[in-house]
């Protein structure tokens, strides 16, 4: 996959605090995210267990691939997810830390 940069360095949309604590800025993009996830076992330690579901821990990643349609231009990265959070019912939003 091609490791081009799609995110210039411009630090003026964020607030000081969470720029500090980042490894690299951010920039608000619009476009469609193609997510693959790559055939894997991941096998963990149970922390609790409900009706409604478990958490678990793993010393694996879950690998991914991405194809980032930024502005008509496709971008293709692997990486790792590193959170994947409910936004509300079905809608999740999910980061994923490109492969170096």
């Amino acid at each position: 996959m091609s490791n081009s940069q799609p995110y210039e360095e411009n630090q003026s949309d964020e607030s000081t605090d969470v720029a500090s604590r980042r490894r690299a800025p951010r920039r608000q993009v619009k476009g469609v995210v193609r997510l693959q996830i790559s055939e894997q076992d991941l096998i963990g330690e149970a922390d609790n267990l409900s009706k409604s579901g478990v958490l678990f821990f793993t010393e694996g990643d879950l690998k991914v691939e991405l194809e980032i349609d930024c502005g008509g231009e496709i971008i293709k990265k692997t990486g790792c997810v590193v959170r994947c959070e409910r936004i509300h019912d079905s809608r999740r939003g999910w980061a994923v830390e490109f492969d170096a």
